[in-house]
Formats: structure tokens, sequence, C-alpha cells
């Protein structure tokens, strides 16, 4: 066929060059995301220098900078959000190329990201916890939204690299990918019916609705998936690899020619991307799911108990104690919105150097100022103590402002809640707040923020154990595997304990503590790695393997020695 004549090739030049970039060049899509954020960017900019330069000495009087910056921010995000659309619109039709799955990853993948930055933003943004008292690190702020963007754009990278990887990398993902869905799906249904079980009286007692039943048990998702994460990936693995062996699948592709290095880089790399998504959910999520969980449970009751209130809470019945000023807090009810609400029901006990107390302060709400360092009683009465602890004087107030105390909503509230219940951006602020305080207070906290970072890669050293563990050269019953799994895990919770026990009471390091276990796993499984590579077969662990090599050894050189 000819090709075809163009009459005026002037004309539609220009058109047809930035077309053809669009849809086929190499950086397009990379460039348009860059302009649009880049306008985004100018815009937050020119917006908020025109504030300033409009209304620049009622801003610094009434301390509202930080407002402003955020209220441009959130119409700069939306609008970076609008202009990235017709982006994300030319990556779908230059992935037409790649298939359904590719686009409806990407497109699931996106809208979650854009909902997650939206909530990160507007409710749970640094500017809201700046405000309530932290003082956030720039690093582990950028780390953590890195982190957790990247986990929540990965599966269209997945999906492409599953596109090109070998039939053999595929066929061996699938086999692992199908036991290990039916392993977590068993373990989340076995944990929503224990926990049904134990709380459905009360949920049918305050006549909870289906949403706040689902608030409930969706605070606790990342608890319990970091918890069934490598007792998971120990059972699927074990499993499909043990059921491979078994019919001679891992021979079979040895002798062709395949290390088992190659044939176990699929599975490696599975128990690095697990990782790394535990790591993601242990970070803040995870550990603060206790707390949440019992607050929620403390609001169901609470509206059970008065008809139409529908305030959330963070913590009930808090206890402060700031030792450098002698001042105790007792709170009622801590708001989850620490930034925009008051504390309730406030008890403060101000003490002298000797222990005895001087001044209290009884209040219905206590609000703190960000800006000014103030905290506002509200509603409430003062009482004056001589040192015998008698009353000398008490007067009642409609509010009352107090400049000179250092306490800040965050520090109550992060004060009184034990380690376990602390993420890494908390464990780093109260560690940091309270270095005055004597060593082994801080010895829990400590081990505690190194047992954040080691706990998410213990699925990395069950992959690195499991593996050599689940492939055997010679026919054996998949229990055997499944008896491993078990001695495994529960040795893994045994030192995990131990260790950690040890690094809170200051006998071992901190790090040490919380690393060790995780160490342990590596090392017997590159040791073992190294056995099987030989195509050796591993010395057989418990009772009867025990017996069987000590009467070996034994009878073995006596009889030897007879003949």
């Amino acid at each position: 066929m000819p090709p075809s004549t163009n009459n005026n090739p002037g004309k539609h030049a220009p058109q047809n060059l930035v077309t053809s970039w669009l849809l086929y060049g190499p950086r397009s899509v990379t460039w348009c995301a860059l302009i649009a954020t880049l306008s985004s960017s100018l815009h937050l900019l020119v917006r908020s220098l025109g504030a300033y330069r409009n209304h620049s000495i009622k801003i610094i009087e009434e301390g509202t900078e930080a407002t402003v910056i955020y209220e441009y921010f959130i119409k700069s995000y939306f609008l970076c959000l609008w202009l990235l659309t017709p982006v994300f619109i030319l990556y779908l039709i230059r992935a037409q190329r790649e298939g359904l799955p590719f686009k409806g990853v990407l497109m699931a993948s996106f809208a979650v990201f854009a909902a997650w930055i939206t909530s990160e933003i507007i409710q749970v943004g640094s500017s809201r916890l700046e405000l309530a008292g932290v003082e956030p690190s720039l690093t582990s702020s950028a780390f953590r939204l890195i982190l957790i963007g990247s986990i929540i754009l990965s599966p269209p990278l997945i999906v492409f690299l599953y596109g090109q990887a070998s039939l053999l990398s595929k066929y061996i993902l699938r086999q692992f990918l199908t036991p290990f869905a039916y392993c977590f799906t068993g373990f989340i249904i076995i944990w929503l019916i224990i926990d049904l079980s134990d709380n459905g009286p009360d949920f049918f007692d305050a006549k909870a609705s289906f949403l706040t039943v689902l608030r409930y048990y969706t605070v606790q998702i990342p608890q319990v998936v970091v918890m069934i994460l490598p007792i998971t990936l120990l059972l699927s693995l074990l499993y499909s690899l043990s059921k491979m062996s078994k019919s001679n699948e891992i021979i079979s592709m040895i002798s062709a020619g395949q290390s088992l290095r190659n044939i176990l880089s699929p599975l490696f790399l599975s128990g690095i991307y697990l990782s790394l998504i535990s790591l993601a959910l242990n970070y803040e999520w995870a550990p603060e799911a206790q707390g949440r969980k019992e607050a929620v449970m403390t609001s169901i009751k609470e509206e059970a108990k008065v008809s139409g209130k529908k305030k959330r809470y963070a913590a009930y019945g808090r206890l402060y104690r700031n030792r450098e000023e002698h001042r105790t807090w007792f709170v009622g009810r801590i708001p989850s919105d620490l930034a925009g609400d008051k504390l309730s029901n406030i008890e403060i006990y101000q003490s002298d150097a000797s222990g005895n107390t001087k001044t209290a302060y009884l209040a219905e709400k206590a609000a703190w100022n960000y800006y000014t360092k103030d905290w506002r009683l509200i509603r409430g009465a003062v009482v004056y103590f001589d040192t015998s602890g008698n009353v000398i004087s008490q007067a009642r107030f409609d509010v009352r402002m107090i400049s000179t105390w250092s306490e800040t909503p965050w520090q109550i509230f992060s004060g009184s809640l034990i380690p376990e219940q602390l993420g890494i951006p908390g464990l780093s602020f109260h560690i940091a707040t309270n270095a005055d305080q004597p060593e082994k207070l801080l010895a829990p906290f400590k081990t505690h923020w190194h047992y954040r970072w080691a706990l998410p890669w213990s699925c990395l050293g069950i992959t690195l154990i499991a593996a050599p563990l689940g492939i055997v050269f010679s026919r054996q019953s998949v229990m055997g595997s499944v008896a491993a799994a078990l001695i495994i895990f529960f040795g893994m919770l045994v030192c995990d304990n131990v260790f950690i026990a040890l690094a809170q009471g200051m006998r071992i390091p901190a790090f040490f503590g919380a690393w060790i276990t995780n160490i342990l796993l590596a090392l017997g499984g590159l040791l073992a790695l190294s056995i099987k590579s030989k195509h050796k077969e591993l010395p057989k662990p418990g009772l009867a393997g025990s017996l069987k090599w000590v009467n070996g050894k034994i009878f073995g050189s006596r009889s030897t020695s007879s003949h």
C-alpha cells in the first residue's frame, strides 16, 4: 500500500510532533508529571507570599502563620491532583500494550495513593501534630511518606516484573502464592472468630452500628498483619517447596541446569517485599493499634451510657508526671484530635522538691496554644495547701491562663503509654524529650525503637531458613516440614521475648536484644542453604534425629572396632 500524501504538512507538523512525543517519547510522562508538580508548588509559593504581603501584620499578631500556609498547601495539593489526572490518563494510554491487569492495578494503586495522601495531609499531617506539641523530624516524616507511598504504588511494578519474569519464576511464585493466600485468609478468619466471641456481647449490649464495629476491626488490621505474616510465610514456603520436592520438580529443575539460587530467587525477593510491607505497617500503625482498639471499645461503651454522644477520644484515665517541674496530671479523657480539641476532667497537682503538694488545679477542660505555649483551664477551681497537706484556701474560675507550664498535649498523651504502644516517631520523640530521665526508665523505649526496625525483617529471616528446609532430595512426608515450621516459629517467639527482656533490663545492648533473633535466623538459613547447594540433606532435628545420630556415632564405632 503506497504511503498517503499530506497536502498541508506544515499546518499539522507541530501538532503531530507534540502528539508523537506524548505517546512515544521515552520521558514524556515524567516531564508532564514534573511540570504539574512544579506548577502546583509555584501556586503554593505565590499564594502564601501574597497572603503575607496583604495581611502580614494581622497574621503575625494572631500567630496564624502555620494555619495560612497549611490552608494554601491543601489547595495546592488538590490542584496538583487535578493537574496529574491527565498525566495519569496519558500513562494508561501508553500502558495499553501491557494488558488489562496492569492498567487495573495501576488505576487501583493511584486511587489508594490519592486517598491515603489526602488523609495524611488533612487529618494527621505534620502541621496538626506540631500544633499538639510534637516537633516532627523531617527525616523521619520523609522516610515514612516515601516508604508507605512506595508500597502503595508498588503493585503495578510487581505486575510488570511478573510479566517480564521467566516461566520458571512464574511457576515457583504461583506454587508459593496459593498456599500463602490460603494461610493468610485462614489466620484472619480465625482471629475474627476469636475476637468476635470475646467482644460480640459488648457490641450487642452497646447496640453498636456496623460502621462502628468495622472501625474497631480496621484499626487492628496493621497489628494483626504484622503478627501473622512470619508464620504465614513460613508455612506457605515449607508446604510449597516440600510439595515440589516430593514430586521431584526441584530435582528436575536442578538437572536442567538451574542453580538453587536461581530457583529460590523469586522467593527471596518475595521475602524482601513482605518485609518492606511489614516495616511500613510496623513504623507507626501496628504499635498504636492496641491503644486505638481500647479507645474505640471504651468509646462504644461510653456512647451506650450517654445516648447521642458521638465524640471520639484517644485515651481515658491517663496519668503523667513531670519529674523536673514536680507536677502530676490526671486526665479523664484525651481527644483524638490533640491539636484542635480539649482535654477533659483535669486534675493537676503541683508539688515542691520534697514531694509536698502545694497547689491543685481542677478543671472541666484544658486547652494548649501552640503559638503562645499557654495552657487555658476552663471552669474549675484552684486549691492551695500548706506543708502538712491541709487546705489553706480555694478559688473558682471560669478561665485561667497559665504560661509557665512546659507540658504539651502530646507529652501528656504519650508519657503514660507503654513502649509497646508507640511507633517509631512516638518513641523517638519520647526518648528525645525525656533524655534527663534515668537510663533504666529509657531502656524499654530504646529497645522497642530498635525492635520496630528489626521485627519486619523477620520475614526475610524466615525466608532464608524455610527455603532450604523445604527442599528435600528424598521422598518424605509434608508433616516433617510442618513440624519444622512450628519449632522455628515458637523458637523465634522465645528468643524474641528473652532477648527483649534482657535488653529492657539493661543486661545486653538494646540493638543486640532487638536484632539477635533475625541474626540467628539469617545465619542458620545461610548455613542450611550452603549445605543444600551441595545437594546434601540437613541433619534431622528433634529427639529422634538426635538419638539416631548418637546411635550411629557410638554403636557404629563399636561395630567398626570389633571387626
